[in-house]
């Protein structure tokens, strides 16, 4: 309590410090202005989910049978494939990966800003199928197509395989111009920084005030969340733990430091399959609910100022393919009638945790994954 009373006290004097020159916190650091909150992007809009195919808002009916199968299985979300997208493709090879597991069910929103109409399919065992309804080829379904300037939104799941054709000029599918899977975000070192899994984890801090989080916990999902929520699994591949902030919108991240007020929002520990890796403080993998324009920041869990990789959500967007030469490594077909039957990717997600709405504070959860509970402090 008395050191509570001291950091406010302190913090206090640093407000009331006006009279010119910088102002400092209690570490001495500048005291860097809020983050850049641009509005909710119109894929969030609530029309939007009234015009374009849309999950659930609480979550997938399957999603809690999903979690107890990743955590009964040993393997935690290790088998969940990473996302991954292939523009032009000169060479059209599968993104389908038969040993991979499904994973959590997420959003999926993909945006024509070619010149051409395309379709959106589905792919299953090499097979081509309406990505909202299992029993109609993408080529029967309106709601697959995509005129220049459109968007949509799938309902989809980690590991899903999609391909986009565009349409020729008598209606029939084309090329393939763009193949996209669902699954995690990974968290690389694209600067090589060197990073040194030994050394132990340091208490989040405040960018504004410059105090350390010792005692923290992540926030429930909110239960109104704004239409077409994607949420967003992270995979820790770097090597040693790591912070993750959330910056709102910002476009510009500093490779040291911080220049907003970044908000901690979770941690991500080296052990592929701990008892809960949903949860557990030393999980590589963690899950958020978020919004297209939003930003995540890695940082060295050992040293936070250290800037590690970002991630900012964005739509996956079609692009022109001019004079495209395709090798088709893989053959795809249309589906046809009386096909197997395939589980359809519709729902949401239930239990994620997601960055503040607008104009509402998500309630603090309790027995959330916080150093202390974790028993120790390295990842």
């Amino acid at each position: 309590m008395a050191a509570n009373l001291a950091t406010a006290a302190a913090i206090g004097a640093l407000v009331s410090n006006g009279g010119g020159g910088e102002m400092n916190n209690i570490n001495n650091n500048p005291v860097v202005p809020e983050c850049p909150a641009p509005p909710l992007a119109a894929y969030h809009h609530e029309d939007a989910c009234l015009r374009k195919p849309s999950r659930e808002r609480k979550g997938h009916h399957d999603r809690s049978m999903i979690y107890r199968a990743l955590t009964e299985s040993g393997t935690g979300a290790t088998l969940v494939p990473n996302t991954q997208t292939v523009t032009c493709p000169l060479e059209v090879r599968s993104l389908e990966i038969p040993s991979a597991t499904r994973g959590f069910d997420t959003t999926w929103i993909v945006e024509n800003t070619s010149s051409v109409p395309v379709v959106v399919s589905w792919i299953v065992n090499g097979v081509e199928y309406s990505p909202f309804d299992p029993d109609k080829s993408a080529m029967d379904d309106p709601r697959a197509m995509l005129r220049p300037g459109d968007w949509t939104s799938v309902p989809t799941f980690e590991s899903f395989v999609y391909h986009v054709r565009e349409l020729e000029k008598d209606g029939s599918a084309g090329k393939i111009v763009l193949q996209h899977r669902a699954g995690l975000v990974p968290l690389g070192n694209p600067h090589d920084y060197p990073c040194d899994a030994s050394l132990p984890d340091v208490p989040p801090m405040d960018p504004d005030t410059g105090v350390t989080l010792p005692s923290f916990q992540r926030q429930r999902t909110h239960p109104v969340r704004p239409c077409n929520t994607i949420d967003v699994g992270f995979r820790n591949q770097v090597g040693c733990p790591l912070h993750v902030y959330w910056a709102r919108g910002l476009s510009e991240v500093p490779e040291n430091g911080f220049n907003c007020g970044e908000k901690f929002r979770f941690h991500l520990g080296t052990k592929p399959a701990p008892q809960d890796f949903f949860e557990d403080w030393n999980s590589m993998t963690k899950f958020e609910g978020s919004y297209i324009g939003h930003t995540f920041v890695a940082r060295l869990a050992s040293d936070p100022k250290v800037v590690i990789d970002t991630h900012t959500l964005q739509p996956t967007r079609i692009v022109d393919c001019p004079n495209l030469k395709q090798k088709v490594a893989v053959n795809t077909k249309v589906a046809e009638k009386e096909k197997e039957t395939i589980v359809e990717p519709r729902g949401t997600m239930t239990q994620l945790t997601e960055p503040d709405l607008p104009d509402a504070t998500a309630a603090i959860a309790g027995g959330a994954a916080t150093m202390a509970a974790a028993g120790g402090n390295s990842g």
